[in-house]
């Protein structure tokens, strides 16, 4: 047992009482599973979140306006092409694909999300997608969440899901998810997609501040390059399958399901960090001492994303040198004679003094699989957690050559 409200279980996205899932391959790629749906069978609460790139993906628009509402039932994906620089044309295609599963499963159009995930600038093969409908939708099951989270993937080397389970007034509630993304990870929502399910009843105004909530604290706290994807989205349903319902913000239950959507989101943004495009090393960046904690994640991100701090996390270089420098970026408010550095539990600069240590110990605990990196800015109480990975000789050369890495000829985002 532990000491939160909820356990994890088995299921990702289908744990939840009244979703189904599938995936098949619709030949956009030549092997993998590249079109994948998710649905409710019961009505659902709906809340999304959406990339700040301003060169949006033709499908974060559309599934942006049909979530305005605050209902929708279904969420397809294709993986492969990106539908971003598609011009109105992607525009059409986006609608098309709802419209598509719409029919299919007799839902208004205005209830289907669609994302898409892939190449940037191609247009989406939809003969391709059409023609493989008819079998997604005969795939449906309420078990397919785990096969659904294997066809967004894109570079990813591992399928990426959680669910979790708590009480709500005595009766079971569910939670679950699944994301993609491993390379071009910076998001700021609001590349990634992640899809979240519930069997618990909440109103779409008290869905939305959830998520946006979770997300900040979460997917908006990892970086593996510092490049925004014009794709990212992140959907969450509550189709109240469960019987337990949330009526308002100052419900208890409300308090736990919040907690619930935390851990699951901050978990798959974790395992996003881990998947880093051929990394090496899984980075915690702990900022304490801050003014406020958006403040320390700025400093968390700022240190991820600082190029020479990665290279030397990959070499198992104990150069806290990289780490003065990357702090040293972060702003004006930073002050040196109050900082404290702390890489691999071994603190070289405390309160603007030089401390001795062990250099050979500390490049020994440089090669560990996993580092920890901790700053103390000495300018107040709030703090905030980023999660990164190493950058690599592997990751510059496979995104070099990435046009060719997977079609032959095309690259994904």
């Amino acid at each position: 047992m532990t000491d939160t409200p909820f356990h994890e279980i088995p299921g990702a996205v289908t744990a939840p009482r009244g979703f189904r899932a599938a995936a098949i391959n619709c030949g956009i790629k030549p092997h993998q599973l590249d079109l994948a749906l998710v649905c409710s069978d019961l009505a659902a609460t709906a809340a999304v979140t959406v990339t700040t790139n301003r060169f949006r993906a033709a499908p974060t628009y559309v599934t942006e306006e049909h979530a305005a509402d605050g209902f929708a039932r279904a969420v397809i994906t294709n993986s492969g092409k990106a539908n971003a620089a598609t011009d109105e044309r992607g525009w059409a295609m986006a609608r098309e694909m709802t419209q598509l599963v719409g029919d299919a499963l007799g839902l208004p159009a205005a209830e289907v999300l669609v994302c898409s995930t892939g190449h940037i600038g191609d247009l989406l093969p939809m003969d391709k997608i059409v023609g493989g409908m008819p079998r997604l939708v005969a795939a449906l099951r309420p078990d397919g969440g785990e096969e659904a989270a294997q066809g967004i993937m894109t570079t990813d080397t591992f399928p990426k899901h959680l669910a979790v389970e708590f009480e709500v007034e005595g009766k079971s509630v569910r939670l679950g998810g699944i994301c993609k993304g491993a390379g071009m990870i910076c998001p700021n929502m609001a590349t990634m997609l992640c899809y979240l399910t519930t069997d618990l009843a909440v109103p779409a105004d008290l869905l939305r501040p959830a998520l946006r909530a979770a997300v900040d604290q979460s997917f908006n706290c990892i970086t593996v390059d510092g490049d925004m994807s014009t794709n990212d989205t992140v959907i969450l349903l509550a189709n109240g399958a469960s019987g337990a319902a949330v009526t308002s913000a100052d419900d208890p239950a409300y308090g736990t399901f919040c907690a619930a959507l935390q851990h699951v989101t901050r978990e798959l943004a974790k395992m996003i960090a881990r998947d880093g495009e051929r990394c090496t090393k899984f980075v915690t960046i702990r900022v304490t001492g801050a003014q406020g904690s958006a403040q320390a994640r700025h400093v968390g991100r700022t240190i991820a994303n600082y190029r020479l701090m990665q290279a030397a996390i990959f070499g198992g270089d104990y150069n806290w040198g990289r780490l003065a420098a990357a702090v040293g970026c972060a702003g004006d408010f930073i002050e040196p004679r109050l900082l404290t550095l702390t890489m691999v539990g071994i603190t070289p600069w405390e309160k603007g003094r030089n401390l001795d240590f062990d250099l050979t110990e500390g490049r020994r605990r440089m090669t560990a699989p996993e580092i920890s990196i901790e700053v103390d800015l000495g300018l107040g109480a709030a703090e905030g957690t980023v999660w990164t990975c190493d950058l690599t000789p592997g990751y510059v050369e496979y995104n070099a050559e990435y046009e060719t890495s997977l079609f032959g000829e095309t690259q994904e985002d």
